[in-house]
């Protein structure tokens, strides 16, 4: 027998089984040294799969794009929607469109491995729909008070692999927001507010974020007693309700047709000097600008020579 013959004759039947069963455990081994998938919830409870950390983010969402650079993380940003403007890098980021008018054609191709989308619990939106039949993961969120966007702030930084500084940014946001509202917190009478988003008289209602953001900075909704989030009233109601401040959340030089109204100057908040115009991404956008734009109200809540 040659040793070519014996060698083949050691190679029995078990010692074949042995080998593929190891190859087997190796072939396993190197498919497991990819990325794991693991499995999230969004802003709205939704749960959603990943693989890796989101390396290549795209946002249709101004407060979320602004989470994202205030979490350190600017240079992830592939995509944002035309009205990202804050912070001001944000306006160098490729631009995508906007929650309604998307352009599927270049977020496909800037490969995002996650998108930030805005949405409600009420209804799913569009920009969701969406990016679901692009089968891109999507990260829906939709705070109502400030307390949600802390929250999501945190829940956000912990999807995108930095939850350290997710807590960070929530514990300085607190503080900035503390020391806004610290000589509002006694227990003396809140000042009605009263908002005004549109020359129009369009405002907010006690469900909006923009109400909480007044409730935080130590005042209290004049229109309280709707079920609407936004809606327009009369100048007739706006004097029967005679707020004690009138904060403008419009550009001054829109706003002057708003003071133009008949009625205007017999209001006591305009009489008393009580009127004050608020950065309206601030107030608005439940992202971490909320922090100053709470400061912008408490600022013209105080009393007069504070």
């Amino acid at each position: 027998m040659t040793i070519a013959s014996k060698a083949n004759k050691r190679w029995t039947r078990p010692a074949f089984l042995a080998w593929a069963v190891l190859s087997l455990v190796f072939l396993v081994a190197l498919a497991g040294c990819g990325p794991s998938e693991r499995t999230f919830k969004d802003g709205l409870g939704n749960e959603f799969a990943l693989k890796g950390t989101p390396k290549r983010i795209a946002s249709l969402s101004p407060a979320l794009t602004e989470t994202v650079f205030a979490l350190g993380l600017g240079d992830r940003m592939v995509g944002v929607s035309t009205y990202c403007n804050r912070p001001a890098e944000a306006l160098e980021v490729e631009k995508i469109g906007d929650a309604y008018n998307i352009n599927f054609e270049k977020l496909v191709a800037l490969k995002p491995d996650l998108v930030l989308v805005a949405g409600t619990k009420d209804f799913e939106s569009q920009a969701k729909k969406d990016m679901d039949r692009l089968g891109l993961p999507v990260y829906v969120s939709g705070p109502s008070t400030v307390a949600e966007v802390l929250a999501d702030i945190e829940n956000l930084a912990k999807v995108l692999g930095v939850e350290k500084a997710g807590k960070e940014l929530v514990a300085k946001l607190q503080d900035q927001i503390d020391a806004a509202t610290a000589s509002s917190s006694g227990d003396g009478a809140r000042p009605k507010v009263f908002v005004a988003i549109d020359p129009e008289l369009w405002t907010v209602g006690p469900t909006s974020f923009i109400s909480d953001v007044i409730r935080v900075a130590g005042g209290e909704n004049v229109v309280g007693d709707v079920p609407d989030q936004y809606l327009q009233i009369s100048m007739e109601d706006l004097l029967t309700k005679d707020p004690d401040v009138i904060l403008i959340a419009v550009p001054e030089d829109q706003a002057q047709a708003l003071m133009n109204r008949p009625g205007w100057e017999s209001l006591r908040a305009v009489k008393e000097g009580k009127v004050s115009f608020v950065n309206p991404d601030l107030i608005s956008r439940p992202g971490p600008g909320v922090a100053e734009g709470i400061a912008e109200v408490a600022a013209a809540l105080a009393p007069s020579g504070k």
